[in-house]
């Protein structure tokens, strides 16, 4: 169990330094992990690092929730991509702070491949027992996703179920022959996922060597368009898809598109996807994160008409909760050592986050929206009242910066916050966020008795921008970066005085132990 520690919520495309490519890159995390560090942040909390397609911008909607996007694979000492092959894609890249993913995944991708060729060409290291190790390892899944990827090519990203019949309904003879036909292609997939995972792997060993710990995000479910739906066509009711119930935002809810799990089929299997996704999950993070927790307790869904009002599914509470509890029991058992906390914000009836008390797995406090709903004026709570079962936070990836929402706010509502956090003395409710200010909200969630504070990298720094906004698709969502390389962050004195103010809020705080 992790002790009382501080993090940092910061998605992986989102750092950036020298080396990498237009985003972040895996062995980017080693000069990450030692900047959170600089700051006693022990926790380095990700989003899904799972593939996504080439029109595709979120990484909750994957072409896998196993396989790691080879966009994230470092370029670094990888056969047949020298110096001058990387300084040659780095400049069709060109500098800008966002690039777009179709610039970087083309780039990318063909840098890929010519390091298999050239690997093959070698037969080297990675033609040896540890490639085949890999596979064997991984074929629970690798298989799958290895010809789903190869046959998604082959029909030009089209969806599966356009595909030949014999394609769609698996037919033995004809994934045997699509095997056969496309093997180059599946081996060059195979040859990405371990180079991806061989990397993720010494990252894994740096964070341990130094105290470190990485958190990953279980996404809620596969999307329609995964190897895992298209492998497992009978754990999902392919007629409805998942989404929200209607809110004060939206009142016909958000439809997400994702397939409506079959949960009886799955029970029926003793939720076997579920089951290798979580173990998977195990083998690469010290946290795990589960997305959208209320959806295993009661999935609300959507059938074809746009008009039509959704459904729970479980629709009897008392189904509700004995699904969800016997689903978070499976993850914890298949979790082992790994950490889980749970996302259980949104629409969530009490009962849920009661039974995820019962179940001993701590969900989120996010400041601004902790509050006393049933009293006059809502008031914030205290963060001195969480729980300690509780992840401390100031927003998600979902959420507007702490700076952008104080600014949006009015001195009213402003002062209900300081007052809740017992640092009207220090901080003016008239002014903008100055950073003595933003430091004294941050101490005092800091000094709640959650087990973890994780913090977006955003709200550590006084930055504005988002990384998402939930229901609009445009270029801006999923793009954040870092606004320079780490190298010139640990470089810079400003940020060098900002990282020793954070130190000492850690250390006063006892968010961390040597």
């Amino acid at each position: 169990m992790l002790t009382r520690s501080a993090g940092i919520l910061i998605p992986l495309f989102s750092l950036r330094t020298r080396h990498s490519l237009g985003r972040g890159e895996i062995l980017d995390l080693a000069p990450m992990i030692d900047f959170a560090l600089e700051m006693r942040c022990r926790v380095i909390q990700l989003l899904p690092l799972d593939e996504t397609g080439p029109a595709e911008q979120s990484p909750y909607s994957a072409l896998s929730v196993n396989a790691i996007d080879p966009m994230y694979i470092s370029l670094l000492d990888l056969s047949g991509v020298g110096r001058v092959v990387r300084a040659r894609a780095r400049a069709a890249v060109g500098k800008a702070r966002v690039v777009p993913r179709s610039i970087v995944r083309r780039e990318k991708l063909a840098l890929l491949e010519r390091a298999f060729r050239a690997t093959r060409a070698r037969a080297g290291r990675d033609e040896s027992g540890d490639l085949a190790g890999f596979i064997a390892a991984n074929a629970y899944w690798l298989d799958d996703y290895a010809l789903f990827r190869a046959l998604k090519e082959r029909f030009e990203w089209a969806d599966w179920d356009s595909w030949p019949t014999e394609l769609v309904r698996r037919e033995p003879d004809a994934l045997a022959a699509a095997r056969r036909e496309l093997a180059d292609q599946i081996a060059m997939y195979q040859y990405w996922q371990f180079i991806a995972h061989w990397q993720w792997s010494s990252m894994r060993a740096y964070a341990v060597a130094y105290g470190a710990r990485i958190g990953g995000d279980l996404a809620f479910s596969p999307c329609r368009e995964s190897a895992e739906v298209w492998a497992n066509q009978d754990d999902f009711d392919l007629t409805r898809t998942v989404g929200a119930p209607p809110d004060e935002f939206n009142r016909m809810g958000q439809r997400w598109g994702l397939p409506l799990p079959n949960w009886e089929r799955m029970r029926g299997n003793g939720f076997k996807m579920l089951r290798s996704r979580v173990r998977h999950a195990s083998s690469l993070y010290d946290l795990i994160r589960v997305d959208h927790v209320v959806g295993l307790y009661r999935t609300f869904n959507f059938g074809d008409d746009p008009e039509a009002q959704g459904i729970f599914t479980p629709a009897d509470e008392y189904q509700q909760r004995m699904q969800g509890e016997e689903i978070m029991r499976t993850i914890k058992e298949e979790a082992g050592a790994a950490e889980i906390i749970v996302e259980d914000l949104g629409t969530v009836p009490p009962w849920v986050r009661e039974s995820l008390t019962h179940l001993g797995v701590p969900g989120y406090k996010v400041m601004q929206w902790e509050r006393d709903w049933g009293a006059h004026d809502a008031p914030f709570l205290s963060p001195a009242s969480y729980p300690e079962l509780s992840l401390a936070t100031t927003g998600t990836h979902d959420t507007e910066s702490l700076t952008t929402w104080w600014r949006e706010q009015t001195v009213s509502e402003r002062e209900k916050l300081i007052r809740a956090l017992g640092i009207a003395d220090k901080v003016n409710a008239r002014a903008m966020l100055n950073e003595s200010a933003l430091d004294a909200i941050l101490e005092a969630l800091y000094a709640a008795p959650s087990r973890l504070v994780i913090i977006p990298i955003q709200d550590l720094f006084g930055w504005s921008a988002r990384i998402n906004r939930p229901g609009t698709v445009n270029d801006s969502n999923w793009t954040y970066r870092l606004p320079m390389t780490l190298e010139r962050l640990r470089r810079s004195r400003a940020i060098q005085s900002r990282i020793a103010k954070l130190r000492d809020i850690a250390i006063r705080t006892a968010r961390f132990n040597p």
